[in-house]
């Protein structure tokens, strides 16, 4: 989507259409007082607070914070920052909202960490910041260090600020950040200080995050990152809601969107946040962008697929078939296809609008299908039989009177005509392949993949790569620009190709390697990214919409689950269509357990890999549908497999319900091109270990980075080679020898 107009599109507040939802209140959308931000636009912006608060605080690289709230209004900063030549800043033990900047001033390491905590102190409910500044003078000689905090922070410890040689002096301070919404008093300043120190609040902030997270999908993969931006993503997305309101942003977009709240519902239900996920549903809407009509019946859908909850669902059936059956009124595109919009924010007979209302019929006759009403779902079927082969002869009458070899982003004209491909490093050639949803989720509903939307997907992708200037790969250009934080979700329609269903993983790891603006946190347009102070990788150098961007980042989050599982509308669970190669190396493990499926059920899949065989291990529960154990290697490579039916050309081994383990022999190894070595030394010091590389030993692993204290500690040789490539999807590290250390190199496919 394009910022600049969709921001424009925004400034009035969408107000929730006039329908009733049985079993739940209705919020109304609402304005926030415009708040007293010192600097809301600036680039590196990551946020900090807790769940459901109205105001939280954005952070920044220089250890600085944001407090937004209405009444408040300032910014918290450290004096002691002094603008390093090279800065680490990343969140507490990998995905925690405990966000940290390290540097090294005057011989000394610097680390100012801030997070906030939930307090109630005299029955109100508060959030504050909580704020320590951590100095280790590694100097022989002492060092006056003062924090230098801003006058806002409430002093938690008094603690000299000249260091002694070898020692460290840690500062403790604490603000408070917002109230929820409420307007009674803020708490006074001995209350806050009386209230616990920074320990104590740090070890009930992450128990209750681990608590959240432990209701959701669990993963693990060889590159940790994806590991850790899915966790933080999910913890980003609950601070920015207000109360239960999935807004996108808080430094822009503060507020919810029509087609991204739909979107961002759908990815925590597939996520496995179904506690909650029902408290989303009725504030549901649609008056902003029509594909919110269209699309109106995916949550329900989803909602219903994983509880089994059919109560709610049929109570509310009337409101979603209400809005369904607006579907057929706006067929007067071309052709007798849908309406024209700004669906990708310029007018036009969009392809993206055409396939939302496709899926939406889709997920509509799944519930119709689900609560019995045969009416609904003979009439679903028809509507969507007649709109496919509508939209399926108009599409190729475009790509034949075109000579087109791609799929058109528009339904009556070839990409050149439009934003789509006569503005450079657009990426909204890509769009209906994220935001028209049928291609992957239209799959996953039911969907026969037949026509020039099926087929010419590989091709798109090709295109659409090929028309990209001066870009690096696995990036599908911006609004216009270098970047997304769309960029993994575009690769969404890449699980229902054959040759493009790594797209999704590549895409994520191109954003962390590349334009993140905050610690797993990104823009929503990402016009330039290059080098700055903050290593390791490239990052964003300039944004528009907000940072953090959820729609964005729960595409993301989506696209990356699905890679790993994804269940169909019959209760048939796939697994690994979207594994890189790179995943399957020898000895390599891909893992997701506690994922959500049909009937409020959770299942598990483990992945595991010699290089030549491939095997797949079930946990949980059932699925009841059996298992589709579809990996891009298998594609003609199976040569035999221990369970299950083979299809080779569509790389597939189908297994019984209740099968819950198989062994794939594939008929070639996966082969990988050696990129280079590895610069250890510059890989320790991009995280902030000042000493360098020191080898310790005679064997592979005897490589280690050399912390600011002289403290030798191992390193992730695989991140050494992601940072070393970092616009190489997938590098990662092997030796070649285990008893010579300098026989590390690093590989992709």
């Amino acid at each position: 989507m394009h910022p600049s107009k969709r921001s424009r599109s925004r400034l009035v507040l969408a107000a929730l259409a006039a329908f009733a939802l049985v079993g739940a209140t209705v919020h109304s959308q609402f304005s926030h007082p415009t708040p007293a931000q010192a600097n809301p636009t600036q680039v590196d912006s990551a946020v900090i607070g807790w769940e459901g608060d109205w105001w939280a605080a954005m952070a920044h690289r220089d250890g600085s914070f944001d407090v937004q709230a209405a009444g408040r209004g300032f910014t918290v900063s450290f004096g002691i920052y002094n603008n390093p030549a090279k800065v680490q800043w990343f969140n507490a033990e990998g995905f925690y909202p405990a966000l940290v900047t390290q540097f090294e001033r005057d011989n000394s390491t610097v680390t100012i960490t801030s997070f906030g905590d939930k307090l109630t102190l005299g029955g109100n409910d508060f959030v504050a910041v909580y704020s320590r500044v951590r100095v280790f003078n590694h100097d022989s000689v002492p060092h006056t260090l003062d924090p230098a905090p801003s006058p806002q922070l409430i002093k938690l410890n008094s603690v000299s600020t000249t260091v002694a040689a070898g020692q460290t002096a840690t500062h403790d301070y604490v603000v408070a950040s917002d109230r929820f919404g409420n307007t009674y008093p803020w708490p006074s300043d001995a209350t806050l200080a009386g209230a616990g120190g920074y320990d104590s609040h740090y070890a009930h902030m992450k128990s209750y995050w681990d608590g959240r997270l432990a209701g959701i999908a669990q993963i693990d993969l060889p590159d940790k990152r994806l590991v850790n931006a899915f966790k933080a993503g999910f913890i980003y997305t609950n601070i920015v809601k207000d109360g239960n309101r999935l807004n996108v942003g808080e430094n822009g977009y503060d507020r919810m969107f029509d087609h991204d709240l739909i979107g961002m519902v759908v990815s925590l239900i597939e996520q496995g946040d179904l506690a909650v996920a029902k408290t989303y549903l009725p504030l549901l809407f649609h008056d902003q962008y029509p594909d919110a009509v269209y699309k109106f019946a995916w949550p329900w859908a989803a909602y219903l697929q994983k509880t089994g909850d059919t109560a709610y669902v049929s109570a509310n059936f009337t409101t979603i078939s209400n809005m369904v059956h607006q579907i057929p009124g706006a067929r007067t595109g071309p052709g007798n296809t849908m309406k024209r919009s700004e669906g990708v924010d310029s007018w036009g007979a969009w392809t993206v609008d055409n396939q939302s209302a496709l899926f939406g019929l889709l997920a509509y006759k799944y519930i119709a299908q689900a609560l019995g009403n045969t009416t609904e779902t003979t009439w679903a079927t028809a509507q969507y039989d007649s709109l496919f082969a509508a939209v399926n002869t108009q599409l190729q009458k475009t790509i034949t009177d075109n000579n087109l070899t791609y799929l058109p982003c528009a339904m009556d004209q070839p990409n050149s005509a439009n934003r789509c491909g006569n503005v450079t490093n657009d990426a909204n050639w890509a769009s209906m392949f994220l935001f028209g949803r049928w291609n992957w989720n239209g799959l996953l509903f039911g969907a026969a993949q037949t026509g020039p939307m099926a087929t010419l997907v590989d091709a798109t992708y090709d295109y659409g790569f090929a028309h990209l200037s001066g870009l690096d790969p696995h990036t599908y250009g911006g609004y216009p620009g270098y970047s997304t934080a769309y960029n993994a979700g575009y690769g969404e329609a890449g699980l229902a190709s054959a040759r493009h269903r790594t797209e999704g993983i590549y895409g994520y790891q191109f954003m962390v390697s590349n334009t993140q603006s905050g610690p797993f946190s990104w823009w929503e347009g990402i016009p330039t990214a290059g080098t700055t102070n903050w290593s390791p990788g490239n990052h964003a150098t300039s944004g528009t919409g907000s940072s953090p961007h959820m729609w964005g980042q729960t595409n993301a989050s989506k696209v990356l689950l699905n890679s790993l599982v994804a269940e169909k509308s019959n209760g048939q669970v796939i697994v690994g269509r979207g594994v890189p190669s790179e995943f399957l190396r020898g000895g390599a493990t891909v893992k997701a357990t506690n994922v959500a499926i049909a009937g409020g059920n959770r299942m598990g899949a483990t992945i595991t890999s010699t290089g030549s065989t491939i095997s797949l291990t079930l946990s949980g529960s059932t699925p009841s549908g059996g298992t589709q154990f579809s990996l891009p290697a298998f594609i003609g490579n199976i040569a035999s497999a221990t369970a299950g039916t083979i299809d080779n050309t569509s790389g597939t081994v189908t297994l019984a319900p209740g099968t819950t383990s198989v062994t794939v022999t594939l008929a070639t190894a996966p082969a990988y091109r050696q990129l280079g070595g590895l610069d250890l030394g510059g890989y320790c010091k991009s995280i902030g270990h000042i000493g360098g590389v020191s080898l310790d030993g005679t064997d592979a692993y005897s490589w280690k980075c050399v912390t600011s204290s002289g403290a030798h500690i191992g390193m992730d040789m695989d991140d050494a080679c992601a940072w070393g490539y970092r616009t190489v999807a997938a590098a990662f590290s092997r030796y070649s020898t285990f008893s010579n250390p300098y026989s590390w190199q690093c590989w992709a496919s």
